[in-house]
């Protein structure tokens, strides 16, 4: 099962045309990836001993814009991890209609984790693989 988020579409999200603007697609991913990390026990707060993999940087985005969404009111983020390399983690979404019925678009990011001292890339911890494990899915299969 992907993990679920709800995002309001406010009237600023949109454009000209009442539709919703194409980076709010991906502000609404990456505030529902932050909700993924915090249910799994990861706080931003937390200093870099007690949460290092807060320390990475997003490496790739893709999006397929499937059907407009027009106008206010709310969808649904779906996220599910797709590869947990050493140090690079894919994230595929899915954004749909608050019931699911319509998906609006499909994307994957990558992430890959940074050494704060050396800003290279390093591995995930074990406590990071522990949490995303479980939730590897096919890349194209959300269910």
């Amino acid at each position: 099962m992907p993990f679920r988020s709800i995002q309001r579409v406010y009237f600023d999200d949109l454009d000209a045309l009442n539709i919703l603007h194409n980076v709010r697609y991906l502000l609404f991913i990456e505030r529902a990836r932050g909700e993924l990390l915090q249910a799994l026990g990861f706080r931003w707060q937390d200093p870099i001993e007690v949460n290092p993999d807060k320390h990475h940087v997003i490496a790739h985005h893709t999006i397929d814009y499937l059907v407009p969404v027009r106008g206010e009111g709310e969808l649904s983020i779906e996220l599910w991890p797709t590869h947990l390399g050493r140090s690079s983690l894919v994230i595929a979404a899915s954004v749909k209609g608050r019931h699911g019925n319509v998906e609006h678009a499909r994307a994957r990011t990558r992430l890959v984790r940074l050494d704060p001292e050396t800003q290279r890339p390093c591995p995930w911890s074990e406590r990071l693989r522990r949490a995303i494990a479980p939730m590897l899915r096919d890349p194209d299969d959300p269910q």
